[in-house]
């Protein structure tokens, strides 16, 4: 019983810190993201964000698993998958930074872009919608079970509508407002799961 429960707590804090660094990363990411000298910086920290965000995703699925069983489980998985396609979005910076480094010119660059987005992105972005999917079953899951305060299973939700436009339609503006409306959540659930120590769902309900 006390390795598991070891186990447990590890577990509980690796979620934590990822829900507090991964929301982070992200925003640093979406900045360097439009600035042209800074693609291959954009890339890297946007791959990491993801990476850590598919452990951070999973705490907050195991929070709902008393509660909300079914959301937990869907949660938790749509969000390995969702988080997969997702990484390899993220480094399609690095080829882009790789291309101009490279000395390639405007005219193959954008033909190269559309061989990419004709057949490898619309399956990459059919795979990394599930990353916001996740993000919507929880922040609903989050609402309904009352495990966290109801502002942030709203703003869990939210984010995860706006994110598609931010991310994959590269609207700016969007993208900047997504990052804020993920971090506090994130951030709160991730604190509360440093700060406790037991593993367990009233974690961040007693807090509400």
């Amino acid at each position: 019983m006390n390795s598991v429960s070891s186990a447990d707590q590890l577990q509980q804090k690796i979620a934590g810190v990822c829900l507090i660094v991964a929301p982070l990363l992200m925003m640093v990411s979406s900045f360097l993201e439009y600035q042209t000298d800074a693609l291959f910086a954009a890339g890297i920290i946007g791959v990491v964000s993801i990476t850590l965000y598919i452990p951070a995703l999973q705490g907050v699925a195991r929070l709902l698993w008393t509660d909300a069983p079914r959301l937990s489980v869907v949660g938790s998985l749509i969000a390995a998958f969702g988080g997969a396609g997702s990484v390899i979005f993220e480094a399609a910076l690095l080829f882009e930074w790789a291309e101009r480094e490279a000395g390639a010119t405007e005219q193959l660059m954008l033909a190269i872009t559309d061989v990419v987005e004709g057949r490898i992105f619309s399956v990459i972005i059919i795979i990394s919608i599930l990353f916001p999917g996740s993000l919507l079953v929880l922040g609903v899951g989050l609402f309904r079970t009352g495990i966290a305060p109801k502002w942030a299973g709203i703003l869990l939700a939210l984010g995860a509508i706006t994110l598609p436009v931010g991310r994959i339609l590269s609207v700016q503006l969007v993208a900047y407002l997504t990052d804020l409306l993920l971090i506090g959540p994130l951030v709160w659930i991730g604190l509360r799961a440093l700060i406790s120590e037991k593993p367990s769902r009233a974690t961040v309900a007693t807090a509400s």
